[in-house]
């Protein structure tokens, strides 16, 4: 008599759910910065998938006469990657300043700063406006840094970073100078963390030697941010935000 077996289901894949995903990616990376000092995972498979796009590109082969839609194909595909390169550029800044966000020094009185006060708003990478206690609004230029340009590669994951930073954070700043704008040149600070630092330390500002000759800190944080090609570091030939405003 043949053997009869008991039914069995199907298999069903289950896939986990975007919050699990976001919960995996937040712990990934705050390991990885704990270990390493910097989140570089996301932008290193994103140099693997443009390496993997470009090499297939390099292979395609098409008749004779037909230059130009090669050519439209590569250039959509180069603005493709481009705006990839942006958008997780600005994820892992993001996600770096939610591992600064954990491990943050002890909070320094108000009395430790010439202005103190609520962020509300972001105007780009190394300038944001404070609320002070009676309702008054500063215009702040982070000092001894610069960032890139809004139009400039990296201009809108720098902006994202500092926004990551501070947006609706209690600030203290340590007051350095005037600009010729009006604007209120100094150290900003929160909850300890000096902010104009860690954006140097993350890739994503340049130290302004100009201005901050003399800051050792500011040029060894560059230096170094630079030997582990973090932030706007990754691009091959990257261009000081003062020589990008004057060449536009």
């Amino acid at each position: 008599m043949p053997r009869i077996l008991p039914f069995t289901r199907p298999r069903r894949w289950r896939f986990l759910s975007s919050r699990t995903l976001l919960a995996l990616f937040i712990v990934g990376s705050v390991a990885q910065y704990l270990v390493q000092g910097n989140v570089t995972w996301v932008t290193a498979s994103l140099r693997w998938a443009d390496q993997m796009v470009s090499q297939q590109v390099a292979s395609v082969r098409l008749p004779t006469g037909t230059d130009s839609p090669v050519q439209s194909v590569e250039a959509t595909l180069e603005l493709a990657l481009a705006s990839a390169r942006n958008g997780l550029s600005a994820l892992q800044a993001s996600t770096t300043a939610i591992a600064d966000t954990a491990l943050d020094k002890p909070v320094h009185s108000a009395s430790d700063y010439d202005l103190s006060g609520t962020v509300v708003r972001i105007a780009d990478g190394d300038t944001l406006t404070l609320l002070d206690a009676t309702n008054t609004q500063h215009k702040i230029r982070l000092h001894g840094i610069d960032t890139p340009e809004r139009r400039q590669p990296y201009g809108n994951a720098a902006r994202e970073a500092l926004e990551a930073l501070v947006a609706g954070q209690h600030i203290g700043v340590v007051v350095q100078d005037t600009d010729r704008y009006g604007r209120t040149v100094g150290t900003v600070y929160r909850n300890g963390l000096n902010v104009n630092l860690t954006l140097v330390e993350k890739g994503w500002a340049w130290w302004y030697e100009r201005y901050a000759r003399n800051d050792r800190e500011l040029a060894q944080a560059q230096r170094e941010a630079r030997a582990a090609r973090r932030g706007l570091w990754q691009d091959s030939h990257p261009i000081a935000p003062w020589e990008w405003r004057r060449l536009h």
